[in-house]
């Protein structure tokens, strides 16, 4: 059996991301033309564990990993970053203008809403390339399929929060949205003729938004080791509700557990 790919585009990147990005807010902060200069010489390595425990949202999905209704996923937390280049859950980026806290940047990812059902053709994840913008809290980044697998296009908008307490302790804060075209709705969460059956109807579906918000508590034990908890919702729009492949539940929930060493 396939294991779910699903999860770990969705809820890893978010988890790794907002981790990341909270523990170097939380170090010291970088401004002006040093901060650009340390940045071009910056060398960075994390590794860790994580897991997530999530609803499935899917129906019959032998990419699951699972037949039940919760979903339980150990993750590997690995991120290199030097200088305007960084690989990891969220793939490849590369800043092309500016810096870290204001800048454009390209990405590179693998991502998709895998699934496999009985006696369908197997929906895969894909290569997508975009190219985004960051502006201290807000960022907008454009992507869309290179392989042609699906033809979608993608347009994630996010507004993050900061705070730290004391010296130990910081949450993190998001919400966003993430919205999809028509082709890539059809291809993920649409029934083809020859798919049909006599518990599966033939199903076509346009583009949708989905709005999320997270929020990410964390511990600082010391200058290399840090812990967090994470709560994940997403609200399920009808497009996907409707869909033959889906349990028709209204909100996608997730919650985190993990720990990063960085180097």
């Amino acid at each position: 059996m396939k294991k779910n790919n699903y999860l770990k585009n969705a809820f890893v990147t978010k988890l790794l991301l907002t981790f990341l990005i909270s523990k170097s807010a939380f170090s010291a902060q970088e401004s002006g033309p040093t901060a650009k200069d340390a940045e071009k010489k910056s060398f960075k390595l994390s590794v860790g564990l994580g897991i997530a425990l999530k609803n499935n949202i899917r129906k019959d999905n032998n990419n699951s990993g699972t037949g039940g209704d919760i979903v339980f996923s150990p993750i590997p937390l690995i991120q290199f970053a030097w200088g305007p280049i960084s690989l990891g859950a969220q793939g490849l980026n590369a800043s092309v203008y500016g810096n870290r806290q204001m800048g454009v940047f390209f990405n590179l990812n693998s991502m998709g809403d895998r699934y496999n059902g009985s006696g369908m053709d197997d929906r895969e994840n894909s290569w997508f390339l975009g190219a985004g913008f960051r502006f201290h809290k807000l960022s907008f980044l454009y992507s869309h399929d290179l392989q042609g697998r699906s033809h979608g296009k993608k347009i994630t908008l996010h507004y993050t929060e900061m705070y730290p307490i004391g010296t130990k302790f910081f949450t993190r804060s998001a919400v966003g949205a993430e919205c999809y075209n028509r082709s890539y709705a059809d291809y993920y969460f649409g029934v083809k003729a020859s798919e049909v059956t006599t518990t599966r109807s033939e199903y076509h579906t346009g583009g949708y938004c989905i709005p999320a918000v997270s929020f990410f508590p964390g511990y600082k034990y010391d200058e290399n080791i840090s812990f967090l908890t994470g709560l994940s919702l997403k609200g399920i729009p009808k497009e996907i509700r409707r869909s033959p492949t889906t349990t028709g539940t209204w909100l996608e929930t997730a919650i985190i557990l993990g720990g990063i060493w960085q180097f």
